[in-house]
């Protein structure tokens, strides 16, 4: 069975982006997707410094503070996108951007059937179905306004599991 972990919004809480990062080394996680505002290089680094294969789609704040350039400078191992990310992992098609909105406007315009689309910047995390896609909200690591959260998905599945930072 392999995993997917699915992060977002962390918004420079190194302690716990370090505490989500040590629970997916420790769960044998063989992916990675980031949905956006990393928001300092020093977390972006750490991201990179994961060792398993990783996608990241930049948030608003990423854009604001650091810009794309800067971030790609420093990564090393992410297959970074700036506003829309798509990935097949394991046979799975994968979109993700930072905006729910722009998940909910490209699914019905895609010529592509997606199996799982993702998204952050809402802080909440969320999940549902539109028609054969599964649309996941992983929450946030930054713990704003909704409990820190992070999802690790099922690939054979697509069973999501929100994993709360505060009780681990």
């Amino acid at each position: 069975m392999s995993k997917l972990a699915v992060i977002s919004d962390i918004h420079d809480n190194i302690p716990n982006l370090e505490k989500a990062l040590s629970i997916i080394k420790e769960e044998k996680i063989d992916y990675l997707i980031c949905t956006g505002d990393v928001q300092s290089i020093e977390a972006w680094q750490i991201i990179d410094n994961l060792n398993i294969p990783s996608w990241a789609v930049m948030g608003n704040v990423d854009h604001d503070i650091l810009g794309e350039e800067n971030i790609r400078k420093q990564i090393k191992n992410i297959t970074l996108f700036p506003n829309v990310g798509t990935a097949e992992i394991e046979n799975k098609q994968i979109f993700f951007a930072h905006y729910p909105q722009v998940v909910n406007k490209a699914l019905p315009k895609s010529k592509k059937q997606y199996d799982l689309a993702l998204y952050g910047h809402t802080h909440k995390p969320w999940e549902e179905k539109w028609r054969n896609t599964k649309i996941l909200c992983p929450g946030n690591i930054a713990n704003i306004y909704f409990m820190p959260t992070f999802a690790i998905v099922n690939l054979d599945n697509l069973k999501a599991q929100l994993i709360l930072l505060n009780e681990k």
